[in-house]
């Protein structure tokens, strides 16, 4: 009966969710366009518009996220991997466990979820940036902000087209559940403990894992910072404004202590769920620190912004270290490793 109860949360989340991110989808190519013809035509109506049309998209994200949460927590009210006896003898005598079952705490950005949530964290600092700099005060800053609009639009539509949470929510963890109540339908002792074994490791170091609800949602809400950073990075190239030199610098900071803090604590988090294996040849994790170590660059290059041609040096190492995050990103679809996505 859970397995079914299971069944209808995640028709749910697809019925419920995917007109909320329709919506969206629909909202950001609105929100692009207006921000655009804002940009070029310097209409001070369209920025207004567009300034409305951001808040849509994130009441939306904020509401697409709760649909999200709500469809973890049945996962963990309804679906029990229930130990045979034999081993749950075994683990009490061996282990020293009473727990005779377990049970998914999954996070809440994993698998097609991962650029939603980033693109929810974007949504939030463009509030908070607009609500700190007031960027209507002057033509420049609006179209900075106009800028940004552009920026959080794309992210919408990406997550549409690549990343949608609610078309087919965690397809992973789906194939691993339903595997499991395959077994356990089979009703070959051998079996079930094949199953249970593989879906152990994973759910004690990677969906139950305190590491996993720490780690990842620090280096996304750090990205999110970071493009904040990027975008003021452009615009130095072009402008020489003490504005865009400060709304880069205070994101970097931020996206930087949480990109820091959030590498430190997935090292103990390797360290456990991956004993025995070569973790730190992993792409995603190299490609990390060669990240870390541009942006430690960009903000020691910052100290010297008032020397000759450091003003321009210090923007394009900006958008230098921007192109790595992405890059970084990417590689755990396009390069194989631990961190690779299989599914």
């Amino acid at each position: 009966m859970s397995y079914q109860e299971y069944l209808a949360a995640r028709d749910t989340v697809t019925t419920i969710g995917q007109p909320v991110i329709t919506v969206i989808l629909i909202v950001s190519l609105l929100l692009g366009a207006v921000s655009l013809y804002h940009m070029v035509m310097r209409d001070n109506r369209a920025y207004m518009l567009s300034a409305q049309l951001r808040k849509i998209v994130t009441l939306l994200l904020i509401l697409g996220f709760i649909i999200i949460a709500w469809f973890h927590l049945r996962i963990y009210q309804t679906i029990e991997l229930v130990y045979p006896p034999e081993l749950a003898n075994y683990m009490a005598s061996t282990m020293g466990t009473s727990a005779t079952s377990l049970r998914f705490a999954v996070p809440l950005w994993i698998e097609t979820e991962k650029l939603y949530f980033w693109t929810l964290c974007l949504s939030i600092f463009l509030a908070v940036s607009n609500y700190r700099y007031d960027f209507i005060r002057t033509k420049i800053t609006a179209l900075f902000s106009s800028a940004m609009n552009i920026m959080l639009a794309a992210f919408g539509i990406l997550t549409y087209y690549t990343s949608n949470p609610f078309r087919e929510p965690l397809p992973g963890l789906h194939l691993e559940i339903t595997g499991w109540y395959q077994a356990a339908g089979v009703g070959d002792p051998n079996v079930l403990y094949g199953a249970l074994y593989q879906l152990y490791f994973r759910i004690i170091y990677f969906y139950n894992s305190e590491y996993m609800w720490t780690h990842p949602p620090m280096l996304f809400i750090a990205y999110a910072s970071l493009v904040v950073t990027f975008v003021g990075c452009v615009f130095m190239l072009f402008r020489r404004e003490k504005i865009f030199d400060r709304i880069s610098y205070s994101h970097a900071k931020v996206g930087y202590l949480l990109l820091t803090v959030g590498m430190l604590i997935g090292y103990p988090w390797a360290v456990v769920a991956w004993e025995g294996k070569d973790w730190w040849w992993d792409p995603k994790i190299n490609g990390s620190i060669m990240m870390w170590v541009l942006y430690s660059a960009y903000l020691h290059t910052r100290i010297y912004l008032k020397r000759r041609n450091m003003w321009r040096a210090t923007a394009i190492l900006g958008i230098i270290c921007f192109l790595s995050l992405v890059f970084t990103y990417l590689l755990t679809y396009i390069a194989p490793g631990i961190h690779a996505i299989t599914q």
